[in-house]
This record gives structure tokens, C-alpha cells and sequence, in this order.
């Protein structure tokens, strides 16, 4: 009884999500302040829906997300990380057009301002790594999961560097930032239970939120590093050490 009391106030939330986001976005008029608009209702909708899941989230490094028009690059384990990552700060979620055509949740991505890409085509990417830019320069934190997949969370998969073009090109900032679940009701996130959290492979999206939902309390953190310059490296020397640096983060003890 209880999953099901859970599922129906999820499914409330994300009507609530849809119609908040549509006359928001009918309002806006232009295509800047559409994305602009959905990602302050993601954010805020984010802290809402975190909250009822029981995900409890602390971030240290704010500042360096201050001025805005950053390009973030995360580890990634699950849509969870952009409930996660956009309750620290409206951002612009950069993912795939797989996604983009994933019936339901490409409709609500797209509501919420992502930008979508086709990373099997290097024409394609260069066009859009100008429209990143594009972004970043419009004010826009830009969340990038170079990663290129969601993973169980015993690994981070190695970088892909192509899209840091966006940054480098345009001599913006890259913040690294490192996502990690803590707990899960009271244990250590381990193999035995991150599968509860953890969305990567072929599992489908329904049944993963209904196993998630037997869960009460989650424990995330949010690790924002101090702004790579990109005056004073290129793509590839940013790309390594922000992997460094999320890897030593992630994988520490605590």
C-alpha cells in the first residue's frame, strides 16, 4: 500500500511538472527564456520531488557555480543525478537524443530546458557544441555527463572530451562535480543495494522507479570543485583532470 500511495504522488508531481512547465513555457515566448524557465521550475520541482523521496542532499562549493555560465561535467549513475544536481542550482542538462525519443521521459527532459545532442555524429556534435556555447555565453550553467552513460556506480567510465569543446572554444569555465550516494535506509551504498538508485543498461524506467520506491531515505552528496581555467589548458588536460579529481572524491573514504 505504501509503493502504491508513493507512485500515485509521484505521478501527481510529474502532472504538476507537465502543466506548471507548459504554460511556463507558453509565456516565455522566446526559445532562451523557455530553457530559462524550465530550468528554474526543474530546480524548484526538483527540491519538491527530493524531498517526498526521502533524498536528502548536501553540497559544498556553491560559490565556484557563481557567476553562472559554468560548463559542470558529473558522474552519472541515474536520472536521480539531475534531481540532484539541478536542487543545487538551475542548470541546462546536456543528454542524449536516446533519451530525447524515450517515451515520456523525453518529453519531460525537453520541458525541463535539456539540450538535446546526437553524439554518433561528429557533423552533428561540432554544429552543437557551437549551440552549448551558446548557452554558457546566454548565462546558462551547462551539466555535461561525459561519461556518455549511467553506470552502476562501482566505476567512472573514462571521458569523453569532444564536448568540452563548448568550453574551450568560448574560454569558459568547467567546474567538476562528484555525485555520491551515501546511504540507502541505513546502509552503505554497496553492489547489494545500489541497483535501488543506480538506472544504467537496459533497464526500463517504470520498473526501476516502483523498486525505488520501497526506499525512505537516501543520502546524496554534491561535490563542486574550484573552476578549471580553460585560458590555461586544453581540452584534453581538462578533461583528465576533472576525472581525477571526481574519482578521488568519489572513491575516498569517508
Amino acid at each position: 500500500m505504501r509503493r502504491i500511495y508513493k507512485m500515485s504522488v509521484t505521478i501527481f508531481l510529474f502532472v504538476v511538472f507537465i502543466t506548471g512547465a507548459v504554460i511556463l513555457r507558453f509565456y516565455a515566448v522566446t526559445d532562451v527564456n523557455k530553457r530559462r524557465v524550465g530550468a528554474w521550475f526543474t530546480a524548484k520541482m526538483s527540491r519538491t520531488a527530493l524531498r517526498f523521496f526521502g533524498i536528502q542532499v548536501s553540497s559544498s562549493g556553491h560559490e565556484y557555480l557563481e557567476p553562472s555560465g559554468k560548463l559542470i561535467i558529473s558522474n552519472h549513475m541515474s536520472y536521480f543525478d539531475i534531481l540532484v544536481l539541478a536542487s543545487v542550482k538551475p542548470t541546462v542538462f546536456v543528454s542524449s537524443v536516446e533519451i530525447q525519443k524515450t517515451p515520456f521521459l523525453g518529453f519531460v527532459a525537453s520541458l525541463g530546458g535539456t539540450f538535446f545532442v546526437e553524439r554518433r555524429s561528429a557533423k552533428l556534435v561540432k554544429l552543437e557544441i557551437g549551440k552549448i556555447s551558446d548557452l554558457i555565453k546566454n548565462g546558462f550553467n551547462v551539466v555535461l555527463f561525459p561519461e556518455g552513460t549511467s553506470t552502476d556506480g562501482s566505476q567512472i567510465l573514462p571521458f569523453r572530451s569532444s564536448l568540452l569543446a563548448a568550453a574551450t572554444d568560448s574560454f569558459v569555465d568547467v567546474v567538476p562535480a562528484c555525485i555520491r550516494y551515501g546511504e540507502i535506509d541505513g546502509k552503505s551504498f554497496s553492489p547489494e543495494n545500489c541497483d535501488y538508485v543506480c538506472w544504467y543498461g537496459d533497464m526500463s524506467f517504470l520498473p526501476h522507479l516502483w523498486n525505488f520506491l520501497k526506499t525512505s531515505h537516501v543520502r546524496a552528496k554534491v561535490t563542486l570543485f574550484e573552476p578549471i581555467d580553460t585560458h590555461l589548458a586544453d581540452r584534453k588536460f581538462i578533461t583528465a583532470k576533472a576525472r581525477q579529481l571526481i574519482t578521488d572524491e568519489y572513491f575516498k573514504v569517508a
